[in-house]
């Protein structure tokens, strides 16, 4: 009897962590929602990750490593190829680079964004896995530098910053992006629950390619992309997400 209800504890116990026999993957929250915003994070240093906000331990840690042929990879023992975060590219090696600069271009660099469900003085809660909507924490260490614009980045005080967090709000984000492009059927509008009106006749090939203005919520406002001097009117509002799912994709940087 007491053997049994030591298996029988056991059980319960894999069940209620999330756990198989054998593994070490914790049983991560899922969050469907776009989240708060975006975060970056400097490379110099591994980064921790949590199953939990007050967990002491972390379940795996993000090494950042550059290879010799000058892109990057991103490693993880626990989650291996469960680590699918918003954005993520090894960026190009020397060669590509090089080659890059020959065609007019520019050496892209390597990048991870991650979109925060939630931010707090001690902690980001990401998504680590776009697929499964899985989650984790990372907690703030001492030493990093908070920027929540790229704009603070760039422009600090101070010379430049090894270590460093960039927090970005969808607002600050979609307002300094080079470009948003409205995916198609996504009506526009006068104004935020307005009267719905027909999008403009643009000259380029983008027809649906445009920069936002204000946000307000879950409303972007559409300016002429090319009109930095804002002299010309604004040409409505769009709804950029429902919630769960964006109706804009961007380009942050261009490259003209």
């Amino acid at each position: 009897m007491k053997f049994c209800f030591l298996i029988l504890s056991t059980m319960f116990s894999l069940f209620t962590s999330g756990q198989q026999p054998g593994s070490s993957f914790p049983a991560l929250t899922r969050h469907d929602s776009i989240g708060k915003g975006i975060l970056q994070i400097s490379f110099g240093e591994k980064i921790p990750l949590y199953a939990n906000a007050t967990d002491k331990t972390p379940f795996d840690t993000l090494v950042i490593r550059q290879k010799k042929d000058g892109s990057y990879a991103f490693l993880t023992k626990v989650l291996k190829n469960r680590f699918e975060p918003y954005r993520l590219s090894e960026g190009d090696t020397y060669e590509t680079g090089r080659a890059n600069i020959q065609r007019g271009l520019v050496h892209f660099p390597a990048e991870m964004q991650l979109r925060v469900v939630e931010a707090t003085s001690t902690h980001f809660r990401v998504v680590i896995n776009e697929k499964e909507k899985l989650t984790c924490y990372i907690h703030r260490q001492p030493g990093y530098t908070l920027y929540n614009t790229l704009r603070e980045k760039e422009s600090s005080k101070g010379g430049h910053k090894p270590r460093w967090y960039l927090y970005e709000t969808w607002e600050h984000l979609l307002q300094r992006v080079y470009l948003i492009e409205v995916k198609k059927g996504i009506p526009l509008f006068e104004s935020p629950d307005g009267h719905r009106i027909p999008y403009p006749k643009r000259e380029d090939s983008c027809e649906e390619c445009f920069r936002v203005g204000e946000v307000r919520g879950a409303w972007a406002q559409l300016l002429d992309r090319n009109d930095y001097q804002l002299k010309k009117k604004p040409y409505g509002w769009v709804k950029w997400h429902n919630g769960t799912a964006m109706y804009i994709t961007y380009m942050e940087f261009g490259y003209e």
